[in-house]
């Protein structure tokens, strides 16, 4: 199973052979950020600072952003994989620099916490995500 994180993008406007640092932080960067932040995982690992241009709350619409654009995205490469399923002419490389494999986060409203059909819900997920995470 594939755990680790890639470099998404459109060849047709992002033009990438072999994708160096010094090319990945040149680019323009989407990326997701459950709270809107403009500072990912990679600037905290490089401590470097990506040109972010846009910055969504989830993985759902990200195919649709970076189709037609420059822009670089870096994601889990399962979330890759579901991606470019849908649009494939869009392509990944490996990043140029070692990321660790990280961790799933689940996150929700506070509200929501004891409501039956919520609780219900997040013990499926935990239960389906549990046995991907171990590879």
């Amino acid at each position: 199973m594939k755990t680790g994180f890639t470099c998404l993008y459109d060849p047709r406007h992002a033009r990438l052979r072999k994708l160096t640092e010094a090319q990945y932080f040149a680019h323009d960067h989407v990326i997701v950020s459950y709270n809107g932040d403009l500072r990912g995982f990679v600037e905290d690992l490089l401590g470097k600072t990506r040109r972010i241009r846009c910055s969504v709350a989830s993985f759902s619409n990200l195919g649709a952003l970076l189709d037609g654009t420059a822009m670089l995205a870096t994601v889990p490469e399962i979330v890759a994989d579901d991606i470019r399923a849908v649009r494939p002419h869009l392509r990944t490389k490996p990043l140029p620099f070692e990321v660790q494999p990280g961790y799933m986060e689940l996150l929700w409203p506070a509200a929501t916490d004891d409501d039956e059909a919520c609780k219900f819900a997040r013990e499926k997920i935990v239960q389906i995500a549990r046995p991907l995470s171990k590879g």
